[in-house]
């Protein structure tokens, strides 16, 4: 591995927050600890990571995104052709957020690329989006976070193979608590794999979503602290704020100070204190 930090946000669910966390402690990492971020968005073709940013994307007459360079292409077979035959391709798939971090955005061929996988020799199929990373984004950046789909697929293989940093956020509830469980066992599973030499850890695993008003939310929260200790972040609030920031293409980061309930303003500390966890974790290693 080169000196270019690395994470992946995933669990294997959609819908607890991943997206609206990947974009938020991106944001501060480049807002707020002065780093070059990249952001990789892996998680399907609806472009959430860019709705987050209100980042205007190219589409096409049925208004699909209608990349010049999309990312799904250097999981196939073409790859190091384009690569050596197009001038600033990686130029090409990147957009700038206005918020510091620059986004790579999910094509629409991340799903034919993650089929086309299935037929790729095992010992080549796990590591095209590490040599991805390795060649083309170690020289340009100083943090690469991954949004990856939550499901179990080979473009989230590649991803947790890439990273080997892993942060799970989890909305309160029992099938959560499960599926951080299965989380583990996949990535014990990846370790003790022979064929590979692959090192994916839990480095951070925090709630969000989290009404303080209720039992559940701080019944799971506490149970986080309790059986995660060394990794356990801040619980994120669930506001309002960030839903009408997102539909406004922002972060927390980017609203005033007066604009901010006071559960908005909470969310936006905790996020705070989980990109300096995640930073000095990734610093440790």
């Amino acid at each position: 591995m080169d000196s270019i930090r690395r994470a992946a946000f995933y669990t294997p669910k959609g819908g607890i927050g991943k997206t609206t966390s990947t974009g938020h402690i991106g944001a501060a990492a480049s807002l707020e600890h002065d780093l070059d971020v990249l952001l990789i968005d892996l998680a399907g073709t609806q472009n959430d990571l860019a709705t987050q940013f209100g980042v205007d994307l190219p589409r096409d007459d049925e208004g699909r995104f209608d990349p010049d360079a999309p990312i799904s292409a250097i999981f196939g077979e073409n790859w190091e052709f384009i690569r050596s035959n197009i001038d600033n391709i990686v130029d090409r798939m990147v957009f700038e957020t206005g918020e510091g971090p620059d986004l790579i955005p999910a094509d629409p061929g991340l799903g034919g690329a993650d089929n086309n996988l299935a037929n790729v020799p095992r010992e080549d199929r796990y590591g095209k989006l590490e040599s991805f990373i390795t060649s083309e984004i170690a020289p340009r950046y100083d943090l690469v976070l991954l949004d990856l789909p939550g499901k179990d697929d080979n473009i989230t293989i590649n991803g947790l193979f890439a990273a080997e940093n892993v942060i799970a956020p989890l909305r309160p509830g029992e099938f959560e608590r499960n599926q951080l469980e299965n989380l583990q066992s996949e990535l014990a599973e990846i370790r003790d794999d022979a064929e590979h030499d692959a090192d994916p850890q839990l480095r951070l695993v925090f709630a969000t979503m989290i009404d303080q008003t209720t039992n559940l939310s701080k019944t799971f929260t506490d149970d986080l602290e309790e059986e995660y200790p060394e990794i356990a972040g801040p619980a994120v609030a669930d506001t309002a704020n960030i839903g009408s920031g997102q539909s406004d293409g922002r972060t927390l980061f980017a609203f005033e100070g007066d604009e901010l309930y006071n559960t908005g303003k909470r969310a936006r500390d905790s996020y705070r204190q989980l990109t300096i966890d995640l930073l000095e974790r990734l610093e440790e290693r």
